[in-house]
């Protein structure tokens, strides 16, 4: 600031302290903003699933219930948790009852298999139950604008839906709560008659499905109190922000919602930040600290063996004929053809092979689910569609007949095992002729994990990696490996 030809040093010395006062009632202004702005919550971290070590970062210390008689839920409730051989609630449940229950948002970082199914589901139970609702609220009824559901469940799948609905069905039935489950690959004409027809309390949906319902005004949500995003993350990855949003924007603003996400990066962040309450937002985060970044596995061990293409065959049926009767298989292969061709050939060979990808009829991919559930087949062959949503308990071995395309694949491939308690063992085909880019990332992921490196992977640790490989994501993507009870 200089002095003008015209003016005193009197006048200067004014002008200028005048300037420097609006300079800093202008900052402290913008520093009330920004802190009025900032989303008021409350996070817990709690260390692992088998330990209660856990780390609360906001003032008020967070009710954890250790014992399912804490719980206020109805008899038919705590009988049906009995019958289904739970004995206490998992970690994300013993956290995120109590925060559902007193009505505030909440954020849980957990990964599937976690029990967060029953997480988000029994609280909504309860509210909807004992007419606990929002002050907006209306009953649910059917309407010129449609079926109008108390709780919406958006899942990305329409696996991981049929799951949520079947947690609906065995859990909530007792106390009569009605609901259907919607989603895209199927005629939408029957699941318009029996929404209109039961008019449930609870629907679960994929989001195009759900925003081709809305459309048609099949479905209203605008009396809805209750949102649940199961799964967040993986909706996001699969490009359905702009459906979720037209479907938050339907919602009423007096509302719950509950946002369940296996990973916390910032485009999660940012989405979670525009659909829940400010200040009225609590976070959990199972399995690691405040930042989300979560532990990896242990309970997986991952093994890597070199194969070019024409070597697989072999070493995939030397491997499978070592495997006891009762092991659980999970094969990944890259492409619905390779899908089918790998389970055809085992099944010639006298192997009990399934297979399950995007372009099978639906009915047949449920059936093949269920086959493999049943164990009346024990190796099941899939593309990624598998990788995300589907709580399989009870897989013993994943196969990486073809190296997964990013490093959030890997993760949440070998994640299929080593869950609910139990121990697992991940195989990864590596090829020298194409993969040689994801060396250093699967290096990152098993070190990180406490696995053996082999040589010929460790080999190549130093080369140039890929944008899908990079090894910043595989220090991430590590996160999803935390084990949970459930």
């Amino acid at each position: 600031m200089s002095k003008r030809s015209n003016e005193s040093d009197a006048e200067y010395k004014a002008r200028k302290r005048a300037k420097k006062e609006k300079k800093e009632k202008k900052k402290e202004k913008k520093e009330k903003t920004a802190k009025f702005q900032k989303p008021e919550t409350k996070s817990v971290a709690v260390a692992s699933s088998d330990s209660d070590n856990s780390t609360d970062k906001s003032t008020n210390d967070q009710l954890c219930w250790k014992s399912f008689s804490d719980a206020p839920f109805a008899k038919p409730i705590q009988q049906a948790l009995q019958e289904a051989g739970f004995t206490e609630p998992s970690p994300i449940q013993a956290r995120a009852w109590p925060v559902a229950l007193a009505g505030k948002d909440l954020i849980a970082v957990a990964k599937t298999g976690s029990g967060k199914t029953l997480g988000f589901l029994l609280p909504v139970f309860h509210r909807i139950s004992n007419n606990d609702l929002p002050s907006s609220a209306q009953e649910s009824s059917s309407s010129g604008n449609g079926t109008s559901p108390m709780c919406l469940v958006l899942s990305p799948t329409r696996e991981l839906a049929i799951q949520i609905h079947g947690e609906c069905l065995k859990f909530g039935s007792s106390i009569n709560i009605r609901a259907e489950c919607v989603y895209g690959g199927t005629p939408v004409g029957p699941q318009c008659k029996q929404l209109k027809k039961s008019d449930p309390q609870v629907v679960i949906a994929t989001p195009g499905r759900l925003c081709d319902l809305l459309e048609r005004k099949v479905l209203s949500l605008s009396n809805c109190p209750f949102a649940i995003l199961d799964e967040a993350d993986r909706m996001l990855d699969m490009g359905f922000e702009k459906q979720l949003t037209t479907v938050m924007d339907v919602l009423p603003a007096d509302r719950q919602t509950l946002f369940f996400t296996a990973t916390w990066p910032k485009s999660v962040r940012r989405v979670a930040d525009k659909f829940l309450r400010k200040g009225e937002t609590t976070e959990i985060f199972i399995g690691g600290a405040g930042d989300g970044e979560l532990a990896a596995n242990k309970a997986v061990t991952q093994t890597f063996l070199e194969a070019q293409d024409d070597e697989k065959d072999k070493k995939l049926y030397d491997l499978l004929c070592g495997l006891e009767d009762t092991a659980s298989v999970v094969i990944f292969a890259n492409t619905k053809r390779r899908v089918d061709y790998v389970a055809k050939a085992f099944w010639d060979e006298g192997f009990a092979t399934v297979a399950v990808h995007g372009d099978k009829p639906q009915h047949e991919r449920d059936a093949s689910l269920k086959k493999f559930i049943n164990k009346q087949s024990n190796i099941m062959v899939a593309t990624d569609v598998a990788a995300r949503g589907l709580d399989i308990k009870g897989v013993t071995h994943v196969i990486n007949f073809d190296m997964a395309r990013d490093v959030e694949s890997y993760v949440h491939r070998i994640g299929r095992t080593g869950r609910a308690g139990e121990v697992g063992l991940a195989i990864t085909f590596w090829n020298p002729d194409y993969d040689k880019e994801c060396s250093p990332a699967l290096v990152v992921i098993a070190k990180n994990a406490g696995q053996d490196v082999p040589p010929f992977l460790q080999k190549y640790e130093k080369v140039k990696t890929s944008k899908q490989w990079r090894v910043a994501n595989a220090e991430k993507a590590t996160t999803e490996l935390l084990k949970e009870s459930a």
